[in-house]
C-alpha cells in the first residue's frame, strides 16, 4: 500500500454523537483513545495520515489536549510502537511510571501494548511514527528500555523529521517499491534516534542514514538553485559533511552533484518559460532566475535536454 493520505478533523466539545463518531474514526485509522481538552472542554484537533508499506506516519495539529489509552483498551487491541516527536508544540507523554516534557523536536517513544497518556500542552503541531513491533524490536534489542525517556533534539532527529515530511508529502506520487524503500528509511533513522546496538546500528547507518543525508542535501540544492555561484563544497559546508561525501552520496545515486544542479535548473527554467505569467519576461531574465551565468551555455543546455531552444519552446506554448 502507497501512501495516501488520510484526513481526520474535528473541532467542539469532547462529548456527543460528533465527538464519538470523529474518536471512533480516529481510532479505526490511528489508535484508539479518550480526549480531554486542557481549555474549556474544546478541543480542535486534525490527523493528516499517511502509510508506507509497514511505517504510517501521522502528522497532528490542533488546540491542548490529553490523549489517554486505557487499559480496557489495550487487552482488546494489538499495540505497535509510536515515536512521537514534538516538532511544534510542548508536550507531556507518561507510561510504565515514567513521565517525560517535550519541546523543540524532542523525540519519545511509547508502546501500545500498555496504558499510556500524551498530553499537549501548547496549541500547535506534532508528528506520531507508528511502526510494528517486530521491525523495530529486531534492529533494537533496548527498545523496552527507551519507553517513555527523553530523546534530545539533534542532527538525526531532524533529519528523521525531514525524511518523515518528505515522506507524507510525496508518498502519493511513488511506486510501491520506493514507497518501502521510504518505510524502511524511516525505521533506519528511528534505530539510530534510539540507540541500535552496533551491528543493527550500522545496517541503519548504511541504508536509512546516508538516504536521508542525500535528501537533505537535495534539499538545500533545490532552495539554491538560483544562487549562480552554487559549490559543492558550500553544501558540504552547510551540511557539516565533507565533498568526497557528497560526492559519494550522489555517485551511489547514479549521478553527479553537477549533473543534478544543472538537470533542476534546466526543469526551473522550462517551467517559468511555460508559466504564461512569465510572456514577457525576457528569456535571459528567466535563465538567471533558474541559476545561469552564461545565457550561451543556457541556450545550448537547453536545446540538448529539450530539443528546442528556450525560444521555440515558449513559441510552442503560446500557440
Amino acid at each position: 500500500m502507497t501512501g495516501k493520505i488520510f484526513c481526520c478533523r474535528y473541532a467542539g466539545r469532547t462529548e456527543g454523537w460528533r465527538y464519538e463518531s470523529w474518536r471512533e474514526e480516529f481510532g479505526r485509522k490511528w489508535v484508539t483513545a479518550d480526549f480531554s481538552s486542557l481549555t474549556d472542554d474544546y478541543v480542535v484537533s486534525e490527523l493528516r495520515s499517511s502509510r508506507h508499506s509497514f511505517v504510517a506516519l501521522g502528522s497532528m495539529r490542533g488546540t491542548p489536549l490529553r490523549m489517554e489509552r486505557r487499559g480496557d483498551v489495550v487487552e482488546h487491541e494489538r499495540g505497535d510502537w509510536f515515536l512521537i516527536l514534538a516538532s511544534g508544540c510542548r508536550m507531556r507523554a507518561f507510561q510504565r511510571g515514567r513521565s517525560v516534557e517535550l519541546s523543540g523536536g524532542d523525540l519519545t517513544l511509547l508502546s501500545g501494548d500498555g496504558p499510556a497518556s500524551l498530553t499537549q500542552l501548547t496549541e500547535g503541531s506534532r508528528w506520531s511514527i507508528r511502526i510494528p513491533q517486530r521491525p523495530l524490536t529486531d534492529l533494537c534489542r533496548s527498545v523496552e528500555d527507551r519507553v517513555a525517556r527523553p530523546i534530545a533534539s539533534s542532527g538525526l532527529t531532524r533529519l528523521l523529521l525531514q525524511q518523515v515530511e518528505t515522506a507524507h508529502r510525496f508518498g502519493p506520487e511513488i511506486d510501491p517499491a520506493a514507497d518501502h524503500a521510504t518505510g524502511q528509511y524511516v525505521l533506519d533513522l528511528v534505530v539510530l534516534c534510539l540507540g541500535a546496538q552496533a551491528d543493527a546500528a550500522h545496517i541503519a547507518a548504511s541504508r536509512g542514514l546516508a538516504s536521508a543525508r542525500l535528501g537533505s542535501l537535495k534539499a538545500e540544492i533545490l532552495r539554491s538553485l538560483s544562487t549562480p555561484d552554487l559549490r559543492l563544497v558550500q553544501i558540504a559546508a552547510n551540511q557539516r559533511v565533507s565533498a568526497r561525501y557528497v560526492q559519494y552520496l550522489f555517485d551511489q545515486s547514479g549521478t553527479s552533484f553537477t549533473r543534478f544542479v544543472l538537470e533542476h535548473r534546466l526543469l526551473l527554467a522550462h517551467r517559468l518559460l511555460r508559466d504564461p505569467s512569465n510572456r514577457s519576461r525576457k528569456i535571459s531574465d528567466i535563465a538567471v532566475a533558474a541559476g545561469f551565468s552564461d545565457i550561451s551555455y543556457f541556450n545550448r543546455a537547453f536545446k540538448a535536454r529539450f530539443g528546442a531552444t528556450p525560444t521555440d519552446d515558449r513559441a510552442k506554448e503560446v500557440r
